[in-house]
């Protein structure tokens, strides 16, 4: 039963985040072609992660109190019609609306599946079990962009809009006839939000995760321009941010099985300075193959941490209620990675482009710091770090 839980579950979040990542590189040019300006791209991309962050908390908590799967059945199928929507979006606002209604789909697909997982995953495997499970998701975000521009320039936009919405159906039938729902939301009575916010390792998790999405939204935002700068391709950008997936996604296994018998803690702090290290040095790339690097080194950094603190918070989910606390934590990430680019820019205006990167990891080391503190001060830290 496990194991195909987790098949299923693996193979429709890769599929979903594979049509999700079609289309999301290219988003800007399609709200351009709709008259969008630079104001209105930035609604455009902020209302979709404005949206999961506002509804996953809520979403994951009726998971534990309804169960998981009907809600993931409605998450696949609004990724499905929303596909079609898209393409006959012809304004600005409608555009705006459909990432809206994106959101709410997204908000009840990856955080339900982790809980899924978080759920079946036996204790002190958790690391092993969310660590691949992570896989699914990078992979997807990797090789969706290579799809999706392909099917942009061998067709159209419209083409790369009825991939996602055909992925989708498909994720969505597997696991109407695959996935068995499961009972063990009920084995924990859910404590409110404001019991689980109030828990140090809950509030150390947050941090790491805000700061941690922080660096990686603020890189991917302006790793263009700085590519620029040194004279690196379209193409090459393309492959060095896949690159940056791959490195993390192909050792989330690897390190989900170390986080198990190691120090969690350590294990974050150690791939959080990896990761800030990799920022800093980013404005010094001189080409190709040093913006590679770096790159490569913060996937790495990012394939330590992240299985660790996913094991920490399946943990914390199995004391406080699994949907709420992953809820929780996916919003955490969301919002991070809403304020990271917007922070970053007004840096950019007000000094320049290479401090972007050196404050994006200070602050990842400010939160990295006080995540440490946080769990330091942690009444179960020696219980959840080993």
């Amino acid at each position: 039963m496990e194991k195909r839980i987790f098949t299923v579950l693996f193979i429709a979040v890769f599929a979903t985040m594979l049509g999700a990542g079609i289309i999301e590189p290219f988003m800007a040019i399609y709200a351009k072609d709709l008259g969008a300006n630079g104001l209105m791209i930035g609604l455009i991309f902020g209302s979709f992660t404005l949206s999961r962050a506002v509804f996953t908390p809520l979403i994951g908590r009726i998971s534990d109190f309804k169960g998981r799967k009907n809600l993931l059945l409605v998450g696949l199928t609004g990724y499905t019609l929303l596909s079609f929507f898209y393409v006959v979006a012809t304004s600005t606002t409608s555009l705006v609306i459909v990432r809206i209604f994106h959101g709410l789909a997204s908000a009840m697909v990856l955080p339900i599946s982790m809980a899924y997982i978080g759920d079946i995953a036996p204790k002190n495997q958790e690391g092993k079990y969310l660590g691949t499970f992570t896989i699914a998701f990078f992979m997807g975000l990797a090789f969706g962009p290579i799809i999706g521009g392909a099917l942009h320039d061998i067709w159209h936009m419209n083409a790369a809009f009825y991939a996602m919405g055909a992925i989708s159906f498909l994720s969505l039938l597997l696991l109407i006839f695959m996935l068995p729902e499961i009972n063990a939301h009920k084995n924990v009575r859910p404590s409110p939000f404001k019991t689980i916010l109030k828990d140090k390792a809950m509030q150390a998790m947050l941090v790491f995760r805000v700061m941690n999405a922080y660096g990686i939204a603020a890189l991917m935002g302006f790793l263009p321009l700085i590519a620029e700068r040194i004279n690196v391709t379209v193409f090459q950008i393309g492959f060095v941010v896949s690159a940056n997936l791959l490195a993390s996604s192909l050792f989330q296994r690897y390190f989900g099985i170390v986080a198990d018998k190691s120090d969690k803690v350590a294990m974050m702090i150690a791939g959080s300075i990896m990761m800030l290290i990799a920022l800093a040095l980013m404005p010094l790339s001189t080409g190709f193959y040093t913006l590679l690097l770096f790159n490569v080194l913060m996937g790495l950094g990012s394939a330590i941490s992240i299985p660790a603190g996913s094991a920490i918070t399946a943990q914390l989910g199995k004391k406080l209620g699994m949907g709420s606390v992953m809820g929780l934590f996916n919003t955490a990430f969301g919002f991070g990675g809403g304020v990271g680019p917007i922070v970053a820019g007004i840096i950019m205006l007000a000094t320049n482009l290479a401090f972007v990167f050196v404050s994006s990891a200070l602050i990842v080391l400010a939160g990295t710091i006080v995540f440490y503190y946080l769990m330091k001060n942690n009444a179960d830290y020696n219980k959840l770090t080993i």
